[in-house]
């Protein structure tokens, strides 16, 4: 035996003396290697054509891309490095065995002929029938998002001889990892798995003569692509939070903080024992109804009847409690509710009048009914069991990522309100990747001030902190601005999720300190203003940043963030004006309005869809309109806007959000923001736009405004056309009616629907 392995070290060296003479040895080493290090899965390997000069571009996560793409390929690669990039020693060490297929751009010298010689030396190996993968970021991600395409690209193609075919390609699963700059610096790091799971996903041959953020734009898709087959593997938010609360290190650290009545804090064990202790009352209660119906403020016991429910495999449907009767029943009535959670003590603020078919059990019932003995049991169960044991107790693993976990209603904003079915792996994804790309960490707070029936609520403000392992601060008004402020300041909160709207109050009430501590502060559900942004930071040295999202899409699909530094080297994230870059996984681009939809180019304006995991699995009971939405894995939104070679989406209005006024469309949105500008209101809305039927000219725009507005309307107006607004677009003055208030929905949006109504009624009392 110890001759046998004496023969070891000569074996290795032989075998690497034959791999630098003859490169191609190496390939079985490395297949090893990657193999040993990543559970690694490869898809449409067969879209790279198997003969003749192929350029391959992809994001550059880690430094092992190179090898994961090089062990993925069908056919031997050609590298391209630019030179003095890879300092890595063991990047350096492996590429130069295959220095044959390996081409080096010195782009840091003042030179610049060295780098065109570089651009044709890729331009000859494709001429000459090689496969080339380069990485035209140039660097390595510093945040996750990539950096947008050099225009090597471009030139290289244009250098070539051959119709050359450009195969987008990404890899995933990396960010994060040891060899990455997510979670700490690069190889001064534990691994975060052993042998995490990634992958590799090659998108369809794109042909030459497209711009740099074109084929960046195909990467983005091609990782979204990617996104939604590696979520076959992605944990759910329900065994998420019952693994994490049952892990030794969290059991006694503070899980929620409940602010909405006296305060009381539940560390991550009592947290997982109340849960549990709701499903065992709950499970010979709720009958055989599968969704279950949930009227609860963003409370302690919000957030156990949502885990309970989950825990049950049945699916919630969290009511909102500011819309009124009518599409609470509306509700009620569409998902087929039985059973409603609810607690005395939230009747009195808000009651609920249900149908004589369905039941309502108060939280307070399963109080009275656990006794001490059950808690004390529960718990030792949960301090001495492993949290695998416990999803197997409740049969959590039976629970497929395709069932539906909850269902919310559209806030009805433009007519009923429409059950969005979101799944497991809607949710599990879009909360998993929400905390990757804002990189919340085990030690920060999250304020959850908005309401569960809200989806940005639900999924950011529920099911991330379990997903993160940080603390939840729950209050369940956000519109209460010195409460919340003062809750902010108190608990130290660190992230922060609310709406332009809400901002508004917190800087008329709040004092300067109150946000001190929050490093991250998210706005979405409407449109943002610069102003408000400035105002805000400027008083409590916080700066808002907007994000979007949609309810079908789980419901988070962009946001801005701070920009980000590692190793000297500077990654923007933050654009004022726009709704920042997509999640990780997540694709959007615009396509033309109107049938077909085709996809557009980068830059160019046209309706958004979005595709990835966190796209809904349809509309309640209405096959059609999910038909109609839900294209090829794309959702149309029905927002208009374009994403930029950037990669940064900007929003420019909405389709139902346009006037057809004698053939012309007249976008209300640009109108109303020109109107709030020309009247300087600093972010404060005074008046809403919006369009009315009209018999000469098929429809007019109608103007709503608070009265304190009034006398300085008719100059507001005047001043449109100088602002290179047409005159058929600037309303009428006799076409602008004062209105007691603006109609919001709860969140604080504003309610198009209501906005027509009244509109309408105006206008058709004075015509």
């Amino acid at each position: 035996m110890p001759e046998a392995l004496a023969l070891v070290p000569a074996a290795v060296a032989l075998y690497a003396a034959l791999a630098w003479v003859h490169p191609p040895l190496l390939r079985p080493a490395l297949w090893l290697l990657a193999r040993s290090l990543y559970r690694l899965r490869t898809h449409h390997a067969d879209r790279v054509p198997r003969t003749g000069g192929v350029l391959v571009v992809s994001n550059h996560v880690s430094y092992v891309d190179w090898l994961l793409l090089w062990v993925a390929s069908p056919r031997p690669v050609t590298f391209v490095l630019w030179g003095g990039y890879y300092r890595n020693p063991v990047l350096r060490f492996f590429l130069s065995w295959a220095r044959r297929n390996t081409i080096r751009i010195d782009d840091r010298t003042a030179r610049p002929h060295a780098v065109d010689a570089g651009l044709r030396q890729i331009a000859a190996a494709l001429d000459a029938g090689k496969l080339v993968l380069i990485f035209p970021e140039g660097r390595l991600t510093r945040s996750g998002n990539m950096y947008p395409f050099g225009r090597g690209i471009e030139r290289v193609l244009r250098l070539t001889t051959t119709d050359v075919p450009v195969v987008p390609a990404c890899v995933g699963g990396l960010w994060g990892g040891f060899f990455s700059h997510g979670g700490g610096p690069v190889l001064r790091k534990w691994p975060r798995a052993f042998r995490p799971r990634v992958g590799v996903l090659f998108g369809e041959p794109l042909k030459k003569g497209r711009k740099a953020a074109d084929y960046r734009l195909a990467v983005q898709e091609a990782t979204s692509d990617l996104a939604v087959r590696m979520s076959d593997h992605i944990l759910p938010v329900h065994r998420a939070f019952v693994r994490n609360a049952a892990k030794l290190r969290n059991v006694f650290r503070p899980c929620v903080i409940d602010n909405s009545g006296p305060t009381r804090t539940l560390s991550w064990g009592k947290t997982l024992v109340a849960a549990l202790c709701v499903t065992n009352y709950l499970r010979t209660r709720v009958g055989d109804a599968r969704n279950v119906g949930v009227w609860l403020p963003t409370s302690l016991g919000g957030a156990l009847a949502n885990l309970a429910v989950a825990f049950l495999g049945k699916t919630s449907v969290n009511l909102n409690y500011t819309a009124g009767a009518g599409p609470v029943r509306s509700a009620l009535r569409q998902a087929g509710v039985r059973v409603v959670l609810t607690s005395r003590r939230f009747l009195i603020r808000a009651p609920l009048d249900l149908p004589e078919e369905v039941t309502a059990i108060h939280l307070e019932d399963v109080l009275e009914a656990v006794g001490k003995w059950q808690r004390l049991r529960t718990f030792l169960a949960v301090l001495l069991l492993p949290g695998r044991v416990i999803e197997w107790w409740l049969a959590l693993h039976r629970h497929r990522l395709d069932d539906p976990l909850t269902i919310v209603f559209s806030s009805g904003s433009t007519g009923e309100p429409k059950g969005v079915v979101l799944t497991h792996r809607n949710v599990a994804h879009n909360a998993l990747s929400s905390v990757q790309t804002i990189g919340i960490e085990r030690d920060d707070r999250l304020f959850g001030i908005l309401p569960f029936f809200h989806s940005f609520g639900y999924t950011v403000c529920l099911w991330a902190p379990y997903v993160a392992e940080c603390a939840a601060v729950l209050y369940p008004d956000p519109r209460a601005a010195k409460e919340v402020g003062d809750l902010a300041r108190a608990h130290r909160v660190t992230l922060l999720v609310a709406t332009a709207t809400f901002l508004r109050f917190y800087i008329r009430r709040c004092g300067p300190d109150d946000f001190r501590t929050v490093r991250i502060l998210v706005c979405g559900a409407e449109k943002l203003p610069v102003k408000l942004q400035d105002e805000f930071r400027d008083r409590f040295g916080v700066l808002p940043l907007e994000g979007y999202g949609c309810t079908e899409l789980s419901p988070v699909v962009s946001t801005n963030l701070p920009d980000v530094s590692a190793d000297g080297a500077a990654q923007d994230r933050n654009h004022r004006g726009t709704v920042g870059q997509p999640i990780f996984g997540v694709c959007v681009r615009a396509f033309a309005a109107g049938e077909p939809r085709e996809p557009l180019p980068v830059g160019a304006e046209g309706v958004l869809c979005v595709k990835g995991p966190n796209v809904m699995a349809g509309y309640l009971h209405a096959p059609e309109k999910t038909a109609d939405a839900v294209r090829d894995g794309w959702y149309f939104t029905g927002d208009v806007g374009r994403v930029e070679p950037d990669g940064f989406v900007r929003i420019t209005g909405r389709v139902s959000r346009f006037a057809k006024i004698a053939g012309e469309m007249v976008p209300l949105e640009r109108l109303d923001e020109e109107l709030h500008d020309v009247l300087g209101t600093g972010g404060d809305r005074v008046l809403a736009v919006a369009a009315v039927p009209d018999e000469k000219r098929g429809e007019r725009v109608v103007v709503l405004h608070l009265p304190g507005v009034a006398d300085r309307l008719g100059e507001a107006l005047k001043a449109l056309p100088g602002r290179g607004l047409p005159n058929l677009w600037v309303p009428d003055r006799r076409d602008c009616h004062p209105v007691d208030a603006m109609p919001v929905l709860g969140s604080g949006k504003l309610d198009l629907k209501k906005l027509g109504d009244v509109a309408r009624e105006v206008a058709g009392a004075t015509v």
